[in-house]
């Protein structure tokens, strides 16, 4: 898109598959348009993406959904993890617990903090092939990028 606004945009024109979509948010782009520096820091999001205005936090508590991405990931590591315990127990029933306690509560510290950027930009690709852009918000991302905004961390996206 790179700051193009036309009239597919209000049209409703092709929008990008939501396999595109949630491609590029695990690649830590916008997912309207692809650009790739969307991020202030590590950690947090701009308000807009440079390339297309594209307003990622559209709602109250929209982070939520990236904390609940990361929570997930989370689950599905430690069941997998509890079952190769169940597994390797059932071989060593004289085993302890204390490397398979330890290694749970390293994974439940460590993985949330090293995956967060990625399941907040997926976050925004998933809601935005969830809810597509209204004209209003079409509108105001070209009103953004027109006016040069989209550098600064929004303040609740910490």
């Amino acid at each position: 898109m790179n700051g193009s606004f036309d009239v597919n945009d209000v049209l409703g024109g092709a929008s990008p598959p939501w396999t595109l979509l949630v491609r590029r948010g695990l690649h830590r782009q916008c997912p309207r348009c692809g650009d790739g520096h969307v991020f202030v820091t590590r950690w947090r999001l701009k308000e807009r993406c440079p390339g297309c205005g594209y307003l990622f936090q559209r709602e109250p508590g929209f982070f939520l959904g990236a904390w609940f991405l990361n929570f997930m990931v989370l689950e599905i590591l430690h069941l997998v993890l509890m079952m190769a315990f169940i597994l390797w127990k059932s071989g060593h029933p004289k085993a302890g617990l204390l490397l398979p306690l330890g290694v749970g509560l390293v994974t439940a510290v460590v993985v949330p903090i090293v995956l967060y950027p990625w399941s907040q930009s997926t976050w925004a690709a998933i809601d935005l092939a969830m809810t597509p852009l209204e004209l209003t918000e079409i509108v105001e991302a070209a009103d953004a990028l027109a006016d040069g905004e989209g550098g600064p961390a929004h303040p609740d996206s910490d």
